[in-house]
């Protein structure tokens, strides 16, 4: 079975449109901004390493059932932690979830303003990601624990890939 056709279908027409307006962009104004630099280093690295093979890997292969699909005995339940294979089930971990904190990347881009305007924006990015998440559980489109993870693995990357391009800025110095 294969992955999801919504996600080929993202895959398929999102990558050749972001590669040339990427190559566009380019070409018209090279970014010698550091920090724009380091803003699309790491949004893309979250992006392909904390979504793309991550969460769309573990989707694929863990094959957990959506609340909402469940027989009405609910004996297609299964734990988060058991995996059950290529199933065509892509429950666990969620995607939709994830994506809610890639806006975490925006944090970057605000190093040099006011403590207050971090702040705000980091609540604000905080709301959306919980409010997403909690959203994909009340539809029945995902358990807490689907979107618990999805979370996680998106917040881990930014954190450790956000780190990562602390410690290659202050080496190039």
């Amino acid at each position: 079975m294969l992955p999801s056709t919504n996600f080929l279908t993202f895959l398929i027409i999102s990558f050749p449109i972001n590669l040339i307006v990427f190559i566009i962009i380019h070409k018209i104004q090279q970014v010698k901004s550091e920090t724009a630099i380091k803003y699309s280093k790491v949004v893309v690295t979250v992006a392909l390493f904390g979504y793309v093979i991550c969460i769309q890997g573990v989707k694929y292969f863990w094959g957990r059932v959506r609340f909402r699909e469940l027989d009405a005995a609910f004996s297609q339940f299964t734990p988060w932690y058991i995996p059950q294979g290529i199933t065509g089930f892509d429950s666990f971990p969620s995607g939709h979830a994830a994506m809610g904190w890639m806006l975490l990347a925006l944090l970057i881009l605000l190093i040099n303003k006011k403590q207050w305007v971090k702040h705000s924006a980091f609540i604000l990015i905080f709301m959306w990601g919980d409010v997403l998440a909690l959203s994909r559980v009340v539809i029945g489109a995902h358990y807490t624990s689907d979107v618990l993870f999805g979370s996680f693995f998106i917040i881990m990357t930014f954190i450790l890939f956000n780190k990562n391009s602390k410690k290659q800025a202050s080496n190039n110095k």
